[in-house]
Order: C-alpha cells, then structure tokens, then sequence
C-alpha cells in the first residue's frame, strides 16, 4: 500500500498571476523570501494545487482527475509554461516498504501530452519490509 500527492506547481522567481477559477484554487502559496522549513527562505514564488491519495485505485482516480482539469484549461496551462520558469505536475509517492509499481495507463498518457508541463516522480521509500 502507498499513498502520496499529486502536485500542480508553478515557480518562478517573478511575480505569479495564476487563476483557474473556483475549478482549481491553490492548495498553497509561497513568497518569494517566505521562511518555508528549518529557517530556510523561499528561493522562488510558488502557486501549487494538491490533490492527496490512498492505495492505487485512489492514486489513478487523482491523477485522472487533475489531468482532466489540467486539460479542460489547456491553453491556459500552455500559456503558463511559455510564462514561467517551472510548470510540472508531480507525483509523490511514499510507502514503508522498499518496493513501489505502478503505472499510467494510455488514456491519462494521451491527455497529458496535451499539455506543454514537465511531470516529475518522487518516490519516497522507508525500506522497513523485512521478509515479506
């Protein structure tokens, strides 16, 4: 069993103007110089919008979910990409076991790659399987 996030982030060290309307409103929002963890300050500005998960049904429901969102405004995301420095979505998987499969099936694939943006997978493992 894994769980995670599923992340939209926008970053850049200018000014964000982001708006999706009531469809998408950021989960989080971050300064540039706004002190984030341990004292350390943002690098960058940061719009994000998250969506959390459970299990690999819940897992597939989410991405499906934020892709099709992502895609009913694709223009708009498309816009952002040639704006910003960074536009990705990003999966963030965690499980207590050392091994994680998963996998996109084609349907998401083709809706992606509607979409001008980065995606990136953090995987977070804390190896405690022990004879399983």
């Amino acid at each position: 069993m894994f769980n995670g996030e599923i992340v939209f982030d926008i970053a850049d060290t200018k000014h964000l103007e982001v708006d999706f309307g009531s469809e998408m409103m950021p989960t989080k929002i971050v300064n540039k110089g706004d002190v984030v963890a341990l004292g350390r300050k943002a690098p960058k500005n940061r719009w994000e919008y998250k969506i959390t998960y459970s299990g690999g049904k819940e897992y597939l429901e989410s991405l499906h979910k934020m892709v099709s969102q992502l895609c009913n405004k694709k223009e708009y995301v498309n816009e952002l990409t040639r704006t910003y420095e960074e536009v990705s979505i990003n999966i963030y998987m965690r499980s207590e076991f050392a091994e994680i499969g998963y996998s996109i099936p084609s349907y998401i694939l083709k809706e992606m790659s509607l979409l001008d943006c980065a995606l990136n997978f953090n995987i977070l493992s804390f190896g405690m399987a022990t004879n399983v």
